[in-house]
């Protein structure tokens, strides 16, 4: 995961150079593979994080990587360096942004003065924001999710919610997203050669992603999906859906770390053996994608996140649980392609994965594009609000721009 979100992070650098509006470009980070590639190529100036910073003197534990703070990391490197506009990225955000976004999110953000634009106001993965010293009149977030609504609510900065094309909304937040990245061609290059490199079977991906286009086919899809989504899916797809909704906002509301979860597919799953509860999926569905973690919630409570991403990727052999491991070996053993994963994989990765079938098949996928991707446990909103905190909240229009291939 780390080696291929810093090559995302050269690839959409060398986007940003060849975008005339965009003038610097800084790069945050304590890999020092990445931060001496950046410097190399001459992609951005860098700014170097310690890793042993907040170490005691002779303390042998190296620091948490969860420790970090970001809001304050990110005011004092906007205010050190005198930015006068922002745009700013985590690591593992919007592989698949184009030039043209970029250019468009730079423009729109000379030209409209204290506003915040985002591309998801309750888990943003990209920020742009101006003027930057509003970020000195915020309590800085320790991480990126709640910053476009703080600039919004304390700073009172217009809040604009980008448009929701592919390229703004998808991100990488765990293995399957890089197994979908891994066959979409609009990876950056470096991103597609460290993909190539690494041991993946794309073979359910790869099936899968032919299905979703197959008129006989039907496709299983549960978890925590949302109405955009699902809309999306319906219009753009060509094989049948069934669709198991189910436990949005477990994490927000707390019913994960209590122990509250209940899943339809965890009560099958409890009511049969492995082998035929996936002979169940495969009478119901040619293609299965499973958002993993609810089903976990219910049936084992607290997965680490090794064992949820080796899962992920079909490598029963390195997850530690050995319940988890028996549930990911009868997934592989199913008679139909079963796609495993989080809550990303039943919001962007399908918008990728079917987007990247269009792009196969050389067809285009007219009309409109899902809604804005949420996070994990908060939905995202789906009509005009104002009166939030001091400024205006406006939302991206519902028709916007598709990726090249579907246009």
């Amino acid at each position: 995961m780390a080696r291929a979100r810093e090559a995302m992070v050269l690839d959409e650098l060398e986007r940003a150079a060849r975008v005339t509006g965009i003038e610097r470009r800084i790069v945050v980070t304590n890999r020092r593979g990445l931060a001496g590639e950046v410097s190399r190529l001459g992609l951005a100036q860098v700014i170097w994080e310690d890793p042993d910073a907040g170490r005691a003197p002779g303390e042998a534990r190296p620091r948490d990587p969860w420790e970090y703070h970001l809001g304050r990391a990110l005011s004092r490197v906007i205010l050190a360096e005198r930015c006068r506009n922002v745009i700013y990225f985590g690591g593992g955000a919007c592989p698949l942004i184009t030039e043209a976004e970029l250019g468009e999110i730079s423009r729109r953000l000379k030209e409209e003065k204290n506003v915040v634009f985002t591309n998801n106001p309750f888990s943003a993965d990209v920020v742009a924001f101006s003027p930057a010293e509003a970020i000195a009149a915020i309590d800085p977030p320790e991480v990126d999710n709640p910053l476009p609504m703080l600039l919004h609510r304390q700073a009172g900065l217009r809040l604009v919610q980008l448009p929701r094309t592919l390229g703004i909304n998808f991100d990488v937040d765990t293995p399957t997203d890089l197994m979908v990245l891994a066959v979409h061609p609009g990876a950056g290059q470096r991103t597609k050669a460290l993909l190539e490199e690494l041991p993946f079977d794309r073979r359910r991906f790869e099936k899968a992603k032919e299905l979703l286009l197959n008129p006989e086919a039907q496709a299983l899809i549960y978890g925590r999906v949302g109405a955009p989504l699902f809309g999306y899916l319906d219009e753009k797809s060509r094989c049948r859906i069934r669709l198991i909704s189910e436990e949005r906002g477990m994490k927000a509301s707390g019913r994960d770390e209590r122990g509250e979860v209940v899943s339809i597919l965890g009560l099958l799953w409890q009511n049969t053996t492995p082998e035929r509860f996936f002979t169940a999926l495969a009478d119901l569905a040619d293609v299965a994608f499973l958002d993993t973690r609810v089903i976990f919630a219910h049936l084992f409570g607290r997965v680490k996140r090794a064992d949820r991403f080796y899962s992920d990727l079909g490598l029963p052999d390195q997850v530690g649980e050995a319940r988890v491991r028996r549930f990911t070996e009868a997934a592989l053993a199913a008679p139909i392609p079963v796609i495993l994963g989080g809550h990303s994989l039943v919001t962007g990765g399908l918008w990728a994965l079917l987007d990247a079938a269009y792009a196969a098949a050389g067809a285009a996928a007219p009309g409109r594009a899902p809604g804005v991707r949420e996070s994990e446990g908060e939905p995202g909103p789906s009509s005009r609000r104002a009166g939030e905190g001091r400024g205006d909240f406006a939302l991206a229009p519902v028709s916007y721009p598709l990726s090249p291939w579907q246009e």
